[in-house]
């Protein structure tokens, strides 16, 4: 499935099978995905800011994402290629191995970060209008 350039802005994908899907650039920012299952699934430059990821599951990911405090990961398990950048009003800062996990892991999650990188490097996500 290719969603790459998508706008889901406070979309609800709750429950939904993303396996092995693209997702490249996407605005995902406020979206509900509740149990979505990214497993396999390339998630690059994905703005993920006050998103809800509540027992989702990851198995694998290029998870090249922005999150910030907003964003819920209460219950998300599994593992992820790293970075991601966390981004707080004017700062932003980058995430990767045990520190992300820790992160992670303090919002209720528990994902485990594989190392070395994804293919791609990172750049920022566009920002919400």
């Amino acid at each position: 499935m290719n969603l790459d350039d998508a706008v889901l802005r406070r979309a609800i994908l709750d429950g939904a099978d993303l396996v092995k899907a693209s997702l490249c650039d996407v605005d995902a920012s406020r979206a509900s995905c509740r149990g979505t299952r990214f497993m396999g699934a390339s998630l690059l430059y994905v703005d993920l800011r006050g998103a809800d990821l509540t027992d989702a599951v990851l198995r694998e990911n290029s998870f090249k994402v922005a999150m910030n405090h907003a964003t819920i990961l209460q219950g998300v398990s599994g593992s992820i290629f790293g970075p991601v950048e966390i981004i707080e009003q004017d700062s932003v800062r980058t995430l990767g191995g045990a520190a992300l996990e820790d992160w992670i892991r303090e919002k209720g999650g528990n994902v485990q970060v594989i190392s070395g990188t994804c293919p791609m490097k990172y750049r920022s996500p566009k920002s919400p209008t």
